[in-house]
C-alpha cells in the first residue's frame, strides 16, 4: 500500500542541521582524569524532561500493547490558553493551537497506519480502527472558529472508522489538507518582509561565537573519525565545568547543546534544566529540537514501533514557546525572535518511517558528529 503522509507546513530557515546530535549512553566516565578535570556531580533543576521521569512513565509489556501510552499521559499542557489581548499574542495562539491539533492528529494517524501494517509494510489480516483521545474540550482550545472545529470533527471521526484501504486512507489525507489550508483568522505576527529581512542577516545574529570565543575549536574537536565516545566523554568534562561556573543564559545553552554532541552522559537533564529555566534564550529552539532527539533515541527508542510521545515533546515546546511569548511582549521589534517562534511553531512531529527503517531520531543520530550548525554554504564537513 502506498504510504500516506500527513505533513504541516514549516516555516523553515535552513535549521535541519539543527536536528543532528550524538547519541547519549550510559557513562562509564572515571573521577581521576587526565588535565585533573573531573566529573562533577549536579544534579539539574529539572522536571518531566529528565531521563528518570521519562522512564518512569514507559509502561511494561509487547510493543503493540504500549504504543501511545505515554502520549496519553500528556493530552493536558500542550495547548496555549493564556492571555490573547494583544494582536501579537492572537495570532501567535492561533497558530499554536491548530499547528498542535494537526501534530496530535498526525500522531494518531501514524499509529493507525504502524498497527495495520507488519515489518516490511504488508497489511495485516484485519483493520484495526484508528483512535485519538482527546480533552473533553478539545475542538475549543484547538480552533477559534466553527469551520475549523466541525472539519477536525469530522477529520476525527474519519480516522476512527474508516479501513485501512488506499481510498480511504487518501480521502482523509486530502481532507487533512483541506484544514491545514484553511486561512486564519489573524494577521501574521511576522510579515514575509521582516522574514526575508532576518534571512538575510540571520548567521550573523545566531553566531555563538559572541558568547564562547572558542566555539569553533569547540565543535571541531567532536568532529574528528578517530574520535569515539569514550573520548568524547572525556573532553565533555571542561565543558560541563563552563556550563556550571556560567551565569550568562545564552552561552549556557551553547555550552548544554555541545555537552549533548560530546556524548555527556547527563545531556538530557542539562537540556531539560535549560527548557524548564523560564529565561529567555535565542538558542533555546535549537536546545529543545536537541532535547527531543536524544529523549527519543535514548529514552523511546529509534524503531518504528517506539512509542513517539509527542505530547511530551509538546508539553516542553510548549514551555520554551511561553518563554518566547514573554520575551517578544517585551521586545517587539526582536524579529529574530518571532521567526524563531514560527520555526519553533511549525517544527513537525519525530516520524515513523516504513517497517525496517525506524523513526527519523535514528537517521538523525546516523550523522553523529558529522554536521554543525553554520550556513549551507559553509559547511566545512562536506568539504
Amino acid at each position: 500500500m502506498k504510504r500516506v503522509t500527513l505533513m504541516l507546513f514549516v516555516a523553515s530557515i535552513g535549521m535541519a542541521s539543527i536536528l543532528c546530535g550524538c547519541k547519549a549512553k550510559t557513562s562509564n566516565i572515571q573521577t581521576n582524569l587526565e588535565d585533573s578535570v573531573v566529573y562533577v556531580k549536579y544534579t539539574p533543576k529539572a522536571t518531566f524532561t529528565t531521563v528518570a521521569e521519562m522512564e518512569a512513565m514507559m509502561p511494561t509489556g509487547d510493543v503493540e500493547s504500549i504504543l501511545g501510552k505515554v502520549n496519553v499521559q500528556f493530552l493536558d499542557g500542550c495547548y496555549y490558553t493564556g492571555d490573547t489581548s494583544t494582536p501579537f499574542l492572537a495570532s501567535f495562539a492561533e497558530r499554536w493551537n491548530k499547528a498542535e491539533f494537526l501534530r496530535r492528529f498526525v500522531n494518531a494517524e501514524e499509529l493507525f497506519e504502524r498497527e495495520n501494517t507488519n515489518y516490511g509494510d504488508s497489511l495485516t489480516a484485519e483493520t484495526v480502527r484508528g483512535v485519538m483521545p482527546l480533552l473533553p474540550n478539545e475542538y475549543q482550545l484547538a480552533f477559534r472558529n466553527a469551520n475549523c472545529r466541525a472539519r477536525a470533527k469530522t477529520l476525527v471521526r474519519m480516522l476512527t472508522t474508516i479501513d485501512y484501504v488506499p481510498e480511504q486512507t487518501e480521502r482523509m489525507a486530502n481532507y487533512f489538507t483541506e484544514l491545514v489550508n484553511v486561512p486564519f483568522d489573524t494577521p501574521e505576527f511576522l510579515t514575509l518582509e521582516e522574514k526575508y529581512a532576518v534571512d538575510k542577516d540571520f548567521w550573523g545574529l545566531y553566531d555563538k561565537s559572541k558568547y564562547v570565543a572558542d566555539y569553533e575549536v569547540i565543535q571541531k574537536k567532536r568532529l574528528g573519525e578517530d574520535v569515539d565516545y569514550d573520548e568524547l566523554e572525556r573532553l565533555s568534562l571542561p565543558l560541563q565545568k563552563k556550563y556550571l561556573a556560567t551565569e550568562d543564559f545564552d552561552t549556557k545553552c551553547i555550552y548544554g547543546l555541545e555537552l549533548a554532541c560530546y556524548n555527556f552522559p547527563d545531556q538530557i537533564d542539562y537540556l531539560g534544566e535549560l527548557i524548564e529555566d523560564g529565561r529567555y534564550s535565542k538558542y533555546l529552539f535549537e536546545v529543545w529540537i536537541s532535547w527531543r532527539l536524544r529523549a527519543q533515541s535514548r529514552v523511546f527508542g529509534n524503531s518504528t514501533w517506539s512509542e513517539i510521545p509527542d505530547n511530551l515533546y509538546d508539553n516542553a515546546r510548549l514551555l520554551v514557546a511561553k518563554t518566547f511569548v514573554k520575551h517578544i511582549e517585551e521586545n517587539p521589534s526582536d524579529e529574530l525572535a518571532k521567526l524563531l517562534l514560527m520555526n519553533l511553531i511549525y517544527t513537525d512531529n519525530l516520524h515513523r518511517a516504513g517497517g525496517y527503517y525506524g523513526n527519523e531520531a535514528m537517521g538523525a543520530d546516523l550523522m553523529l558528529r558529522t554536521r554543525y550548525f553554520l550556513p549551507e554554504d559553509e559547511d566545512e564537513t562536506e568539504e
